[in-house]
C-alpha cells in the first residue's frame, strides 16, 4: 500500500486570463487522477519498499491551451507529467 503525504503543491500558470474560474477544477481532478495512477503504477511495479521522503520534485512544464481544451484533458496531462517527475525520483 502506498501512503503518499504533498505538503505543498505549487502551480505556475501563464497566459491563463479568461480562463482562471477552471483552475481549481483542473488542479482538483488532476490530484484524483495523479492518485489513481500513481496507486495503480505502484501495484504493477517493483517500486521501492518501505519510507522515502522526497524534498522537491519538479514536473517538467506543460503546455495547455484551455481555450481548446477540456477540463479533464488539461487534469489528464497536468496528471501524466506529475506521475512521470515522481516516477523518475522514485525509479519506478
Amino acid at each position: 500500500m502506498l501512503d503518499l503525504k504533498i505538503d505543498l503543491l505549487s502551480l505556475n500558470l501563464a497566459n491563463a486570463a479568461g480562463h482562471e474560474h477552471r483552475i481549481q477544477s483542473i488542479a482538483t481532478r488532476a490530484a484524483a487522477l495523479f492518485a489513481e495512477r500513481l496507486e495503480e503504477r505502484w501495484a504493477n511495479s517493483n517500486g521501492p519498499s518501505g519510507a522515502a521522503a522526497l524534498e522537491d520534485i519538479a514536473a517538467s512544464p506543460v503546455s495547455i491551451n484551455l481555450a481548446s481544451m477540456s477540463d479533464q484533458e488539461a487534469a489528464n496531462k497536468i496528471a501524466s507529467v506529475w506521475l512521470e517527475a515522481l516516477a523518475l525520483r522514485l525509479k519506478f
